[in-house]
C-alpha cells in the first residue's frame, strides 16, 4: 500500500450514520461504528477514501486517481461494501 500525505491536523470521531465515513472541510474523520463488521480491508478503504478527501474534497476523477494510487483495487472493495450497506447500515 502505498502511503498517503495527509496535510493538516486531522481528528477522527464515531457517530452513527447512514454511511461508512465521511470528511468534513475541516479534515475532520466521521466513521460509522457499523464499520467494525466489515472485513479489513472494507475498513481500509473508508478510512483511506475519507483521507483522499483531505486533499481532494469531492469525488473528481483526480480523487479518484488518488485513491487507487493508495489502494489500486479499491473498486473491488468498495463492491463488496456497498453490498453490506443495506444489511448494517440501516439497522
Amino acid at each position: 500500500m502505498t502511503h498517503l500525505d495527509v496535510i493538516g491536523n486531522t481528528s477522527l470521531k464515531y457517530q452513527d450514520e447512514k454511511q461508512w465515513g465521511s470528511c468534513s472541510a475541516q479534515g475532520t474523520l466521521v466513521l460509522n461504528p457499523h464499520l467494525v463488521k466489515a472485513h479489513k480491508e472494507c475498513i481500509d478503504y473508508v478510512i483511506l477514501h475519507e483521507l483522499c478527501h483531505i486533499k481532494e474534497h469531492n469525488h473528481s476523477e483526480r480523487f479518484w486517481r488518488l485513491l487507487t494510487q493508495v489502494m489500486p483495487h479499491s473498486r473491488a472493495v468498495k463492491t463488496e461494501l456497498d453490498s453490506m450497506a443495506e444489511l448494517y447500515l440501516n439497522e
